[in-house]
């Protein structure tokens, strides 16, 4: 099966000195669902702009479509993005453009196509995510939920071969999850496409995803597919499932400073602040 996305041995750093990925690989499979997670901080949304050429890799290599992003110049990259839609966190829909203008935009930049053809495929779109209606409305008239139904309309809107999920599921209701879920799901086998999701969501995940990638401090630390990553006995990934305090996984800060030192407080009031 081709790899729609090929990532070999990359590191990456705004400063060289404190890489935030740290020589990793990893496949993306042409037409399935590919789930990378971790804990925040880990890597993940930087992984997302190196695949869209927002950012080049410092060290490795970064393919998609067959192509080196880091090799591509900006006119080059601005054609590869055209195969690639990109649902935001949070939506990200243009706040003072109604629902019509947010899915028709990406169609009047990069098409010639008259209005009433654009006119039917915002409501081809629309409909395909259980919004047609709703094309006169503004985006402070939506639930958190339709936003983000809205805003994938809009990011299916070129029919894209690989779509990026920077947190789909962040913010919505049981109900909106489950929903959210089933869309990118049934889109993804309806279109053809290849989607790769950076989320924390455990349980929507396993029940859409094809494979699955652990990050932690920039590094792939486990792999498997959704009965694997269930079965699996991995100690940072059974911490993360889980949803466990104790584990590999720290939420404090790694430093090299001591904070009772810094604060000139006693050994055992460490942590009581």
């Amino acid at each position: 099966m081709e790899n729609i996305v090929s990532i070999k041995n990359v590191t990456f750093g705004y400063d060289e000195d404190k890489p935030i990925l740290k020589n990793i690989s990893l496949s993306i499979p042409q037409g399935k669902i590919t789930a990378i997670m971790g804990g925040s901080g880990s890597g993940k949304t930087t992984l997302l702009r190196l695949i869209s050429g927002q950012y080049k890799a410092n060290k490795g290599s970064v393919k998609v479509f067959g192509q080196e992003v880091g090799a591509l110049n900006n006119r080059e990259i601005l054609k590869l993005r055209r195969n690639c839609g990109m649902l935001f966190q949070f939506g990200a829909l243009f706040t003072d453009m109604s629902v019509y203008e947010n899915v028709a935009f990406s169609l009047k930049e990069h098409t010639n196509l008259p209005e009433a053809i654009i006119d039917k495929i915002v409501a081809m779109k629309l409909e395909a995510v259980g919004l047609f209606g709703t094309q006169n409305m503004m985006p402070q008239e939506l639930s958190g939920g339709m936003a983000r139904r809205i805003a994938l309309a809009r990011s299916i809107a070129l029919d894209p071969k690989l779509m990026l999920y920077d947190e789909p599921f962040t913010g919505l209701d049981p109900i909106s999850l489950n929903v959210s879920a089933m869309l990118i799901k049934k889109l993804n086998d309806a279109l053809g496409q290849t989607s790769i999701l950076v989320t924390h969501d455990i349980e929507a995940s396993l029940k859409i995803v094809d494979y699955i990638y652990f990050m932690a401090d920039g590094e792939v630390v486990a792999a498997g597919t959704p009965e694997e990553v269930q079965k699996t006995d991995n100690p940072i990934v059974r911490q993360f499932v889980d949803g466990k305090v104790n584990g590999p996984f720290s939420f404090e800060y790694n430093t090299p400073l001591d904070y009772t030192s810094y604060m000139g407080l006693p050994n055992q009031m460490r942590g009581l602040s």
